[in-house]
């Protein structure tokens, strides 16, 4: 063999073997070429492994859960991500696209689309509706299931962020007792914070009425509960259909009563079902209660205990 052949084959090997080694870096240093990576320091539970090319993921990856099972898999062609979703017995979850994208501040990862969802046996059991990685609308292949997978999420988000935001702006304003210009700022954020959750189970009554256990599940109680500190006006707006929920037994009418009178003594009726007490001189005192000859019949009436005076 010519002396030149064998060094051109001994390079090529060089560059075919470089090629195979994993977790490269460029002169960038991006991460190029087969990529792997682990849980634990010996190597044994894989949590990644795919390729790359100039920092961007190419072809097929995989990612492992904790017990190095594989959770997904992901084709990536042209800054497209098909992508699959797997039971831990392996069979397909969820099925669809997403995209990547390396903004300046973040990297933004999401949904987009539409997307099947499959039953541990691998039916088929919904479609899901993605724009820009937020949830438009759920179509259940079964048309008798009624729930609604869009709504459901929006009301864990308006519960989450209400209580959230009360917890950590309550807990600035008490720290800042002595504060004053600091605290009337939180208190200001904490105003400003609870009128947009108001907006937005507003807009959600307006649209879909009192949403029924039957469709969203336990987050149902998300509206009673936020509405609970709206203003008087939100809760009277919304009162009638809160009945209605409450005939429907969606809420109890023990709890609608509570509501109701907090509503009556906010504006300064009397009461209907005498649940509203203050504070004077070291005794609690009843606000005044409209029709005192049939309350006890009222209060029967939603499941309170007869009046004490």
């Amino acid at each position: 063999m010519k002396p030149w052949l064998t060094i051109l084959l001994l390079v090529l090997n060089y560059v075919v073997l470089f090629s195979q080694t994993p977790n490269r870096l460029n002169k960038q240093g991006k991460r190029t070429g087969k990529w792997a990576t682990y849980m634990d320091s010996a190597k044994k539970i894989k949590s990644f492994e795919g390729r790359f090319r100039n920092g961007r993921p190419i072809g097929r990856a995989y990612f492992y859960n904790n017990d190095g099972v594989i959770d997904r898999r992901e084709i990536n062609r042209f800054k497209k991500l098909k992508t699959t979703f797997y039971y831990a017995n392996g069979i397909t979850r969820m099925q669809g696209q997403a995209r990547l994208e390396n903004l300046p501040d973040r990297i933004h990862y999401y949904f987009y689309g539409k997307w099947k969802a499959y039953n541990e046996e691998g039916e088929l059991i919904k479609y899901y509706f993605y724009k820009n990685g937020e949830l438009l609308k759920t179509v259940y292949t079964d048309k008798n299931n009624k729930t609604n997978d869009s709504l459901i999420e929006a009301l864990h988000k308006i519960d989450k962020e209400f209580t959230n935001n009360n917890v950590r702006l309550t807990d600035s304003i008490n720290a800042n007792k002595r504060n004053t210009l600091r605290q009337i700022v939180f208190k200001n954020e904490l105003k400003l914070s609870d009128s947009l959750s108001f907006m937005k189970i507003d807009r959600i009554m307006t649209i879909y009425g009192y949403p029924s256990r039957l469709i969203v599940g336990d987050v149902s109680v998300v509206p009673f509960y936020i509405l609970g500190f709206a203003p008087s006006w939100l809760k009277e707006k919304h009162l009638n259909i809160l009945k209605i929920a409450a005939d429907k037994q969606e809420i109890s009418w023990k709890s609608l009563a509570f509501f109701i009178d907090k509503l009556k003594v906010a504006k300064g009726e009397k009461q209907l079902y005498g649940t509203q007490y203050f504070l004077k001189k070291d005794e609690y005192v009843t606000y005044p209660i409209e029709d005192m000859d049939h309350l006890n019949e009222r209060r029967a009436g939603v499941g309170l205990e007869p009046f004490e005076p």
